[in-house]
């Protein structure tokens, strides 16, 4: 941020952060300097540096902070252990439906309803999971550690390795291009990187029919791939605990394996497939509405760079709320329980800069923009060159 200006900077501005090590897999190695003197003119034209859309000021959270905290109740700030309830439900609820298609062998149709309902019940542990890691339910470690490597074990998500990727990474550089893990990169690192070229058909908004298969798979794919390959080859994971991440993933695999292997692969499909791609598509459908609709940004300021969506009332709460997800980046430590009175407040303090809109309404506007960065406030399809504003 220009802090005499008081405006955001863009990718043109980025010319001093460098990408390093080689082939760019994940935003990562090679060599190259983010310059958009370097990319050619039939991709960058005029309208990337006249027409994007202006760059809000960026505020900080403590400032947003000290305008709500006055407005809001300490109440709200207090653990809720009582959600350590729903790890125990949800578990058997997967683990009883899992030995009903194992043993009693029923129709596959019965199958098909209890790999559905095993994915619900996973479905619903990541999102406890989520705010357990955060210190929203009890802030004893060795209970986050605990529940946090069983409720993420359907997803093969090490505890230790989820905390440091989203609480640490993701939460302090929000949208923050190289060093948010989540946010989707700009062009010059589209342009230099095979990885990236090859996921982008599955991206919504690509316009590929593949895309459709986004929700469905990529919060598994994308963190899996992380664990057993980025983590080792790119800069952002050098404060990881790796050993301790190597242990719990394994010790993950391990369980799970051994659970395939006693049901056996007749049932794979249910067990394992169906609750797969119902479990993403609980999370992914909401986690992809979060930011990658918004601009990205070099100092974190959740009303520009974080979206709320609204759902129907039973959906918000088996979901735990999840989609008030500006109110989480303001208060990412009280129980989504509470994210409505802090969506108030903000409703009324902050009415013109707060974004949030119907969960239905972001991912349509997902699928109708691209997901690669022109700049900070614009979005590229590089194969059809067509660009998008951010919200």
């Amino acid at each position: 941020m220009d802090f005499e200006t008081g405006q955001q900077k863009t990718s043109s501005d980025l010319k001093n952060v460098r990408i390093s090590n080689g082939d760019v897999k994940s935003m990562q190695h090679i060599e190259i300097i983010p310059n958009e003197n370097s990319i050619p003119k039939d991709i960058l034209n005029d309208s990337s540096k006249n027409n994007s859309k202006p760059c809000p000021v960026l505020r900080s959270v403590a400032y947003y902070r000290k305008e709500l905290m006055p407005h809001l109740s300490k109440d709200i700030f207090k653990q809720n252990p009582i959600r350590l309830a729903g790890f125990v439900i949800c578990g058997f609820g997967a683990i009883g439906a899992f030995l009903a298609i194992t043993f009693l062998n029923p129709a596959w149709y019965f199958k098909l309803i209890l790999g559905l309902f095993i994915g619900f019940n996973t479905g619903i542990l990541g999102f406890l999971t989520h705010e357990l890691l955060h210190g929203a339910i009890t802030r004893n470690q060795r209970l986050q550690n605990i529940f946090g490597f069983l409720g993420l074990m359907p997803y093969l998500i090490s505890p230790t390795y989820w905390k440091f990727i989203h609480n640490k990474l993701h939460h302090n550089d929000t949208q923050k291009n190289i060093r948010d893990p989540d946010a989707f990169p700009i062009l010059k690192i589209y342009k230099h990187s095979r990885f990236v070229q090859a996921i982008f058909p599955f991206t919504p908004g690509s316009g590929y029919k593949r895309s459709y298969f986004y929700f469905f798979f990529w919060l598994s794919f994308h963190e899996f791939v992380a664990q057993i390959y980025h983590r080792f080859r790119n800069g952002i994971f050098k404060d990881l605990n790796h050993k301790r991440v190597t242990i719990e993933l394994s010790c993950q695999l391990l369980i799970l394996g051994t659970a395939l292997i006693v049901t056996g692969p007749s049932n794979w499909l249910w067990v394992l497939v169906i609750p797969i791609v119902t479990q993403n598509y609980m999370l992914m459908s909401y986690i992809a509405t979060n930011h990658n609709l918004s601009p990205l940004t070099s100092d974190n300021d959740p009303l520009v760079n974080s979206l709320s969506v609204t759902n129907h009332p039973f959906f918000e709460w088996i979901s735990l709320d999840f989609g008030y997800h500006v109110e989480h980046h303001l208060f990412p430590t009280i129980s989504s329980k509470h994210s409505k009175k802090v969506h108030a407040v903000l409703k009324e303090k902050f009415p013109n800069e707060y974004k949030c809109m119907p969960k239905w309404a972001a991912i349509k506007k997902l699928y109708s923009t691209a997901r690669i960065y022109k700049n900070s406030t614009t979005l590229f399809n590089p194969e059809t060159l067509k660009e998008y504003k951010t919200i």
